[in-house]
């Protein structure tokens, strides 16, 4: 009987690119890339993985680092791509900044006045040099791209924060149930 190759579990999803993207005619190997896991762009050598990922002994593969990326990642190789994930932003951005940020409707944004937008943006946290850029806005369309750009930074913010108290819900409901230590 044949044992069946284990997929990626939910977990490594978020670090796996997506099936569509996956380039069967290349090295496997699941990659770094940031933190946000890839595919390796070299072509294989072998059956499955370039020289680079097929190095090392029978089972120590350099593959097997990261993982196939049709495959499982190592828990603590998983662990490490997490606690990435969960302190990167689209830039570095200090915490107790970032907790301050406020809720605002898109409606609410595109009626403020250009002052106000400017004060809400500097209150919110929002200071960085492409935030600073955007408070110069000078016409409606300018304030329409940065009302847009507000929007997604706050969806993406309200995901990563949404990611995170799962990971920690999931940790404390198994530590509960005597899973974790």
């Amino acid at each position: 009987m044949s044992q069946k190759r284990k997929g990626p579990t939910l977990r490594c999803l978020r670090f796996t690119p997506a099936e569509a993207a996956i380039d069967r005619g290349k090295c496997l190997a699941r990659t770094w890339n940031h933190g946000k896991g890839g595919q390796c762009d070299r072509y294989p050598s072998a059956k499955y993985f370039c020289p680079l990922h097929s190095a090392g002994g029978e089972g120590e593969e350099q593959w097997r680092v990261f993982g196939h990326v049709l495959g499982p990642i190592p828990e603590d190789k998983l662990q490490l791509y997490e606690h990435y994930g969960q302190n990167r932003t689209s830039e570095k951005v200090d915490l107790a900044v970032w907790r301050k940020r406020k809720l605002i409707s898109r409606e609410d944004a595109e009626n403020l006045e250009r002052s106000k937008m400017t004060e809400f943006l500097k209150n919110s946290g929002y200071t960085n040099d492409r935030w600073r850029k955007m408070q110069k806005v000078n016409s409606e369309d300018e304030k329409a791209v940065v009302v847009d750009f507000l929007m997604l930074e706050q969806s993406s913010d309200l995901w990563t924060e949404v990611g995170r108290l799962q990971r920690h819900g999931g940790e404390a409901r198994a530590r509960e149930l005597g899973a974790m230590p």
